[in-house]
């Protein structure tokens, strides 16, 4: 019972801690709005043709007690990357991230036709689910909901073809890909990897732009017959998903959930692991928002992994226009409060 209670105290003041030293570093940029060199990086590296852009984090990890990894720090993303649009609407992406082994992430190409229409080849994110396809810099927590990380296509070498319509309302992607990565650099059977998203987005307030309600639908087909899928299943898989967002003035909700139809080629059962998370955010000041998510995600008895839900508690400071401090509360719905977790985040994006 001691126990208990100075496990909780350790992490109350942990996070306290943490909080208000997330508070002082906003209140005292707060007094100073101005960013010169912000601005002077934007007027030379940031064209059309041609712009740098960079994103480092280091995240904190505590956890009192722990079913996996330990306690301490790690660089979460070292990325690089340049980008931009020549004439005529050729265009071109190109991003690393140090701390990954195979440190390509995306190597893509375009020709933008019209904005109703768009080639796109190389190796890039799939376009399946509104959180996974938000960048590392701007997701509203440290990591992504379970659910996107462990069903989303990800990254993957192939050929997608977008746009939009002319009112800018419906904007669609759809493509085939490999579907085992970059790893290799070329496929690992002669099965592609097929995947669409449908998006609406409707305008609710004229005066300010980020009033925003964002509705998608995500489709994707594979079939597997080396590399397997979460579990390492081998075999034919169908995933659907949806997610909306809503922004109204200060306050944001959104939900995703995704499900699978996986067909294993060793016997004759189906899983049918999915997920979901609802999540909320409010800015309490114009440099603080707070958070709340409830997360979940069940494997169906895939071997290797793990049923989760869990509750998320979450502060964001934004001291200036390339800086964020993230601080999540984990607590496992279905594990005693020692289970909880704090990661903290300090990243630069620019």
């Amino acid at each position: 019972m001691m126990a208990s209670y100075t496990t909780k105290l350790k992490s109350f003041f942990l996070s306290f801690s943490i909080i208000l030293l997330c508070s002082a570093v906003a209140v005292a940029q707060s007094a100073d709005s101005q960013e010169p060199d912000f601005n002077a990086f934007q007027q030379q590296l940031k064209k059309d043709y041609f712009s740098v852009g960079a994103l480092l984090q280091t995240i904190g990890d505590y956890q009192h007690e722990r079913s996996a990894g330990y306690n301490g720090f790690l660089v979460g993303n070292a990325r690089l990357q340049v980008y931009g649009e020549f004439d005529q609407g050729f265009g071109y992406q190109l991003q690393t991230n140090f701390t990954s082994s195979a440190a390509l992430l995306d190597a893509a190409a375009y020709y933008r036709f019209s904005d109703g229409f768009q080639v796109k080849t190389g190796v890039f994110k799939s376009p399946f689910s509104y959180e996974y396809l938000t960048g590392a810099a701007a997701i509203d927590f440290v990591n992504r909901s379970t659910a996107v990380s462990q069903l989303a296509p990800k990254r993957q070498i192939g050929v997608q073809l977008s746009g939009q319509t002319t009112d800018g309302i419906l904007h669609y992607s759809v493509g085939a890909f490999n579907g085992n990565g970059f790893g290799i650099n070329r496929n690992n059977d002669s099965h592609l990897l097929y995947v669409g998203r449908l998006e609406a987005r409707f305008d609710t307030d004229r005066q300010h732009s980020d009033d925003q309600i964002t509705f998608g639908v995500n489709a994707s087909r594979e079939t597997k017959r080396r590399s397997g899928f979460i579990g390492g299943i081998r075999g034919d898989q169908t995933l659907l998903g949806t997610d909306v967002r809503i922004t109204q003035s200060n306050l944001f909700l959104a939900g995703e959930f995704i499900y699978s139809w996986l067909d294993a080629d060793s016997q004759a059962d189906q899983y049918n692991p999915f997920g979901y998370h609802a999540t909320a955010g409010y800015h309490v000041t114009p440099k603080t928002q707070l958070l709340a998510r409830w997360d979940y995600f069940t494997s169906d008895e895939l071997p290797g992994s793990v049923n989760t839900e869990s509750i998320l508690a979450g502060i964001n400071i934004f001291p200036t226009s390339v800086s964020e401090i993230q601080l999540n509360y984990i607590i496992p719905t279905e594990q005693s409060i020692e289970y909880s977790q704090v990661l903290v985040n300090f990243q630069i994006s620019i």
